[in-house]
Parts: structure tokens; sequence; C-alpha cells
């Protein structure tokens, strides 16, 4: 009985012995890497598959099975065997990047082999059949590198199969083939532990990692069948286990955060000639004004998405309430000490939020006038519950009249968001958007623009603009602002065109000399560096009010301005007056491309600019105009892009009208 203890023990160390010794020459290899262990940044979470050979080595001592054909029963005294069989399947793992992590396998597991039965002859061979399936829970071990690793820990096999053929040397004998071993254990309990290395295939600042990971491991399974024969119940030879000694390879994904790239030697070139840098200062700082907007009112209501209720988003009033609402309540001025950047699109959409109520409002003051609700979704019966579910609104709290409001299903938009050329990653903000009711009408009243009068911050002409241009190509560019007690650096910055608050680097003086210094990095790794003086002047004379008009595009277009021509020619070029300054800035969502954004924003500023240019010029009036195109910059975007009215917000176009010629005064 020792004795087969003893063979047990030397096959575990027989299948553990290339773990081993592979364990004992790996781990001085990474100990130049050792450092980076805490810094790492490979995929943490990984999943895959694997597949590779296990070479088994059986041990079943005596066992009786049950009946051969042709005779009543049969004891085989089994000598150890081998057999070799797949071993494949699943994989999920955690790798911390620091010593310790965990792994989950899920396998199909073969265990067969052949033994010799040497009660009745030599050359009688028995052929096992054996399979399971395995859940094999583990701890991973990282061996001063976050590659290097063993893996150890429990299996529990689920018998798959557990046949036999029995192959007699002699004719008298009848042979098996099929035949089921009986009185197998169902459920088999192992341990398993190996040595494997992750190769990372993918580049280092990807965010998609593949790993391939041979490993070599051993595995005991023990108690998977129990002798039949009384007498010998407890003897330790006649329990069947199986030591395997098995090779593979892992293929695994997981995702991490891409590392920068190394530093490249550049070269550094002051002042020289292949870039140009135009720097335009303010004429005078200005105190912080008020403004009077003009606020277009979106007329589109989203819905969550597979609901037909309105989203909680939107402000509702009770019956009550609704009674004394009147559209003017939201547009008061918060009064100074507010945080005028963040009030400003935090108000307006306030305003855009009771955007039901002020269209009811309207509906209620305008007894004429009718509208259309149509209601899309992927479903059209969705989209038509969407707008029964405004019309309800409406006509339970505020009264309205039933017959004024006509309500419709489709399953998109009259004016859908995305096209064909939209990235595939920005289409769930594509089916945010389109999932929607629009409100639509005949009557201009109904979709007039409110006023808001409120304060903003430091006003866009108090603005220092940079443009950079250059025959190389540049990847990045900063600016250091130095002088006058100041040392500020901005960026870095891959537009070309960009604005720092003027404001903010004087401060509280009234004046002071400074020096832009421009440093841009080109795409072959070199450094360009451009100085450029420029002097701040604060501006003497008290806040002037600005008057801010918005135009909304739907998506991708540059052409919608003309459908406020009217708007720009009879409404807002009469209040520019002469010698005026007149900013007008596009924007874009961040759907897309953010090179085409940039230019569609620029195409938007350029068309408003022609209409309102020909409609003062044929006032007689002398303005200047400076025009921007900012596309979807998230830091200058008027609203934030998480939501589709945020994103509709921020397809627009701003014209800021600057009364009188800025004066400087030094004081």
């Amino acid at each position: 009985m020792f004795s087969r203890d003893f063979d047990t023990v030397k096959k575990v160390g027989a299948a553990m012995f290339c773990v081993a010794l592979l364990s004992g020459a790996g781990t001085s290899a990474p100990r130049a890497v050792a450092q980076e262990m805490y810094t790492y940044n490979g995929a943490k979470l990984r999943f895959g598959a694997f597949g590779g050979l296990n070479l088994n080595f059986l041990g079943a001592g005596y066992q009786q099975l049950i009946a051969v054909p042709g005779e009543n029963f049969r004891t085989f005294k089994l000598n150890d065997g081998t057999g070799i069989g797949p071993y494949i399947g699943l994989i999920g793992e955690y790798n911390s990047g620091d010593i310790l992590g965990v792994q989950v396998r899920l396998s199909y597991d073969y265990r067969g082999g052949e033994l010799n039965d040497t009660a009745g002859g030599e050359n009688n061979v028995f052929g096992a059949n054996i399979s399971y399936f395995n859940v094999e829970p583990g701890l991973r071990v990282n061996l001063g590198n976050p590659d290097l690793h063993i893996a150890l820990g429990p299996s529990i096999g689920f018998a798959l199969k557990h046949d036999y053929t029995y192959d007699p040397a002699s004719d008298n004998t009848p042979s098996v083939e099929g035949q089921e071993i009986d009185k197998w254990n169902s459920v088999a309990i192992g341990v398993w532990g190996g040595l494997a290395y992750d190769i990372n295939l993918s580049e280092p600042s990807s965010t998609s990692r593949w790993y391939l990971t041979p490993f070599v491991e051993g595995s005991w399974v023990f108690d998977q069948r129990k002798s039949d024969i009384p007498d010998l119940q407890d003897n330790i030879d006649d329990v069947w286990s199986t030591v395997t000694a098995r090779a593979g390879v892992q293929i695994k994904w997981g995702s991490a955060p891409g590392s920068p790239l190394p530093p490249k030697e550049i070269e550094v070139t002051p002042d020289a000639p292949g870039m140009d840098v135009s720097l335009r200062a303010p004429a005078g700082i200005r105190e912080v004004p008020t403004v009077e907007e003009s606020f277009p009112m979106l007329n589109y209501v989203f819905f969550d998405n597979n609901s037909t209720s309105l989203s909680g988003d939107y402000t509702t009033l009770s019956n009550t309430q609704a009674t004394t609402f009147r559209e003017g309540m939201l547009f008061e001025d918060p009064g100074p000490g507010a945080d005028r950047e963040s009030t400003r699109w935090q108000r307006q959409m306030n305003v855009y939020y009771n955007s039901l109520n002020i269209f009811a409002d309207r509906l209620r003051s305008n007894p004429n006038a009718k509208i259309t609700l149509l209601g899309s979704a992927p479903n059209q019966q969705d989209g038509l519950a969407q707008a029964e579910a405004v019309k309800s609104y409406m006509v339970s709290t505020f009264g309205i009249s039933s017959d004024r409001i006509a309500t419709k299903g489709a399953t998109r938009p009259q004016n859908a968001s995305g096209t064909r050329a939209t990235p595939k990653e920005d289409m769930p903000f594509i089916a945010e958007e389109n999932r929607r009711v629009e409100i639509l009408t005949d009557n201009a009243e109904l979709l007039r623009p409110v006023r808001i009068r409120t304060a903003q911050g430091s006003p866009i002409d108090n603005d220092l603009v940079l443009d950079v241009r250059s025959g190389v190509s540049i990847t990045d560019w900063k600016v250091e602002v130095m002088g006058n007690g100041q040392n500020r650096t901005y960026g870095p910055y891959r537009g070309m065109t960009q604005r720092v608050d003027a404001a903010q680097i004087l401060g509280t003086q009234d004046e002071g000399t400074y020096t832009a210094r421009v440093t841009a990095i080109t795409s072959d790794g070199s450094t360009i560096v451009k100085e450029v003086p420029f002097t701040l002047v604060r501006r003497a004379n008290s806040p002037i009010n600005d008057k801010r008009y918005s135009i909304l595009f739907e998506y991708d277009e540059s052409k919608t301005v003309q459908t406020y021509e009217k708007f720009l020619r009879e409404t807002v070029a009469p209040q520019v007056e002469s010698g005026s300054t007149v900013f007008i800035y596009g924007y874009t969502d961040k759907v897309g491309e953010a090179e085409y954004n940039s230019k569609l924003s620029l195409k938007r500023t350029a068309a408003a600019q022609k209409i309102l240019a020909d409609a003062i010029g044929s006032m007689g009036r002398s303005v200047t105009f400076y025009t921007y195109g900012f596309g979807e910059g998230e830091y200058l975007a008027p609203f934030p892009n998480e939501s589709p009215e945020g994103r509709y917000y921020n397809r627009t176009v701003i014209v800021e009208i600057v009364p009188g010629s800025p004066t400087a005064s030094k004081k």
C-alpha cells in the first residue's frame, strides 16, 4: 500500500518537474522590469479561450467491473497506464499588475488512456475513455513581473464519459467495446497548478489588448472510482486516480488605458521661420457686461429609451401652478454674485426644460393656434404613445382643447439625426436624438425665441486670440505668457486658433506688457518656438450691455441658416449700431469627426456673416466682424454634450453685438 502512495507522489512530481524547472529559470530573467510592476498599464480584466494536450498517468489498482459478455464477473488487475487527449475551454482572469490575481476556467478535460491487465495475461489491453467538464477557480501569483505567473487551485469535475474497451490476448476471451465503467463518481475533485507567461500582441498605446499565453501545468484528479471487491473496500490501491502533465496556449483579450508613446529626442529651433504666430490683444479689458439674449426654443421633447412617459428632466406643473404660470417668470436676471459662467447655460436649459409649459402657455395666449405632435421611436406605436403623453399633459394641466392638438406616430423624425457617415461609436447618441416628439406649427408666435437678460463671464472681446500657422505639420502647441509678474502656461492645443481670457492675465492691474512664447511640436518630433510681445490695458468706460442672438441647426446642416435669413435681416441687423463690433461664433456637438465638425462650424458662421454684412451694409452702417468656428471643442461648447438636448443646442451660431468702439485708458 505504501508503494502505491509513493508511486502517486512520483507521478505528481514528474508532472510538475517542468513547471518547477521553468519557474526557477524564469524568475531571474525579468528582474530588470520588476520596478515596473506598480506602474502596470496592461489589461487587468481579461477573457479568452485555451487549448492544450494532456499526458495522463492512470493509476487504477484492483478493479471489478460490470459483467463482461460470456462471463459472470471479471476482476482486472490494472497496471499503471498512459494516454493523451485534449484540454480545451474558456478562461476569465483578473491581473492586478501587482502580486496576486484570480482566474476561472471552464474546460473539457480528457483523462483516458490504456492500461495493461496482468490478471489474465501480459498482453491484455484495457482502454479507459474518460472525460470531464471542469470548473477550475484559481489564484494567480505574479513572479516579479506582471506577465510571468503561476496559477493554482482546485478543480471540480463533472463526469461526461466513463466507458472502456477490452482487447484480450486470448481468443477465448470476448472483446468489449463501449462498456460503461460502473460505480463511477459523477463528481471528482482535484488540484492543478502551473507556470504561464503573457505575451502582449498589441501596441502599448492601444486600448484593446490581446495576449498569447503559453502554459505548462500538472493536475491530479483523485477518487474517481472505488473498487467493488468487499475485502478491498478500504484498500487505497483500489482508488482510481489520474495524474496529468499538460501544455497549451491561451488567447485572451482585455481593455486597458493606452500608454503614452515614449518621448522623442527633439530638436529645439528658437524663432524658426517655419511658423507664424498671429496674436490679437483686446483693445481694452472691460468689466463683466449684462447680456440681453435671444434664446431659440427647441421644439423637440426627448424620451428615455423604451419609455413613452415624459422624462423627469422636464418640469411639469400641477393644475394650480399652471393657472398662474407665465413664461416671463423664467427670465429674470439672477443678479450679482452668481456663478455666471455656469449660471448662463443652466438657466437656459431651465428654460428649455420648461418648454412644455412655455408652448402650452403660448397656446393659451393664442386661442386660434394649432399644433401637431409627431412622435418618433423605433416602434411607430411607441412614437404615437409619446405624442399622446405630451398632448395629455397640455390638455389636462393647461386646459388646452384637445381638438387643437393632433398626434402622429413615426419611426423617424422629419429631420432625423445621423447619416451613413456617422461613426459607429456615435450611433447611440443618434438613437437618443431620434426618440422624440416634434412640436410642429405654422404659427410663428409659438416658435419665437425667448428673451433672457442675464450676466455672463468675461466677455469674448476680452480674449487674447492666437492663430498658429506653419509650413510643416504641427501635432500640438502651448503658449506661455510671461511678464508683469505673470508666468502662465496654456495648452497643449491641437486646433490652430485658440482664445485665452486676457482679463485673467491682467488681473487687478490697469495695464501690463507681456510676451507670449508659443512652443509647437511638429510631426517629426522637432520643436518650434516663437515669441510675440503684447500689451493689455483696462478700459475706462463703464460696462456695456451686449446683445446676443442664437441660431440652431439640424444634424450636419450648414444651410439651415437660410431659414433664419429673415430673422437675421429684420431682427438682428437693426440692433447693430454703427461702430459696433460683431462677434460670430459657430459650434457643433461632439458627434462625428473633430476635423469635419471644425469645418462645419466655419461654414455656419460664414453663412450668417454674409447675410448680416449685406443687411447692415444696406443700412449704411460700418461695423467690425470677428468670425470663429470652434467645432466640437468641449472646453468652449455652450452646453454639455451628454444629453440629446445639449447636443442640439450646441449645433449653433451665436451672434454677439458689442456696441461702440472699445476705448482703452491708461491710468
